[in-house]
């Protein structure tokens, strides 16, 4: 079709006025399931210690004969274990005038970076206490490092073929990072094998937290021979309805709450390949200063802030909880 000559239009005009929203869209995943979980406490040192202790395997043949002389045992001690505080941060750097200026969306830059620096911060330790990484104790020139969860789990665990343990070194104090074995597809075999085994060493797990793609292989394992399936009755003109998910698996030993973990997709494989079976009351975040704005001193025509906290894992025992490694955490093949 052809307009009349000489129309006037809107690409011609130079009155029109510019429409920018308000609104900033974004859907970057923020929550953080592990620290929500787990409890928080204050440390007063940058190496917090704890002691785990056990009692000995029970016997059948304590019995002794009237009149016996006592014999006395050597007391073993407790284990002393301890982890180091991180510090993480977040900086930014905003001119005068941009802070002036007159902007869509929150009127304040400052305040705006603020806002999503916590954020930032906040997925970072989620990340950090999920993460198979070494405890590290610093030095002058050299960062502090908080052990991550995997780095401590030895007793209750599942491995590919030629994965390695990590765990606590009594000798240097420090807990060692796990070797990477060979990936496979998450199973019930390999479920049911983690939660005999933390139940044997005494925990009580309530939580398995996956990578997303992992929950959803869970819940194809009702689809198992040795699963019931689930059925509901459709009644006169109800709709049907595909229960394709399932969030709770009632186990041998207890019932366990399945809770995907967006953060460890997010990360990435080298955090998505483990599935963490979790006693929330046997975990703590510790935390030596909690996250606060520092504003550094001006040197320029802008307005220097960070945000910094400092804070550590704490394995209250590392034989309350289990691990299923070395799984398909992304895809079928990563």
């Amino acid at each position: 079709m052809a307009i009349l000559a000489n129309t006037y239009v809107s690409y011609t005009s130079k009155r029109n006025r510019e429409e920018f929203s308000d609104a900033i869209y974004d859907t970057t995943p923020e929550e953080t399931p592990l620290l929500t979980l787990i409890g928080r406490k204050s440390v007063e040192s940058v190496h917090p210690e704890w002691s785990n202790d056990a009692l000995r395997t029970p016997v059948a043949t304590n019995q002794v004969v009237e009149g016996d002389e006592f014999t006395f045992s050597a007391i073993i001690p407790t284990t002393r274990l301890g982890n180091y505080c991180e510090i993480a941060r977040s900086e930014w750097i905003i001119s005068r005038t941009q802070e002036k200026t007159l902007k869509a969306g929150d009127r304040s830059e400052l305040g705006r970076r603020r806002a999503r620096a916590a954020l930032e911060l906040k997925t970072d330790m989620e990340i950090s206490c999920l993460f198979n990484k070494a405890s590290v104790a610093g030095a002058s020139g050299t960062a502090r490092v908080s052990g991550g969860l995997p780095s401590w789990l030895i007793s209750n665990d599942s491995r590919g073929g030629s994965g390695t343990d990590g765990g606590f070194s009594v000798g240097t104090g420090l807990t060692v990072a796990a070797g990477n074995g060979t990936q496979r597809a998450l199973s019930k075999a390999i479920m049911d094998a983690v939660i005999l085994a933390t139940f044997n060493s005494g925990g009580n797990p309530k939580v398995f937290m996956l990578s997303p793609y992992a929950k959803t292989v869970f819940s194809t394992l009702m689809q198992s021979a040795n699963t019931p399936t689930l059925y509901a009755q459709v009644r006169g003109n109800e709709q049907a309805t595909i229960y394709a998910g399932a969030d709770t698996y009632r186990s041998d030993f207890g019932v366990i709450d399945v809770m995907p973990n967006r953060q460890m997709a997010r990360h990435g494989a080298t955090t998505a390949r483990n599935g963490f079976l979790l006693d929330p009351e046997m975990l703590t975040l510790g935390v030596f200063d909690d996250v606060q704005e520092i504003k550094v001193a001006q040197t320029g025509d802008a307005q220097k802030r960070v945000l910094l906290v400092e804070f550590c894992l704490l394995m209250n025992n590392e034989k309350a909880h289990g691990i299923a490694a070395d799984i398909f955490g992304m895809t079928a093949a990563s």
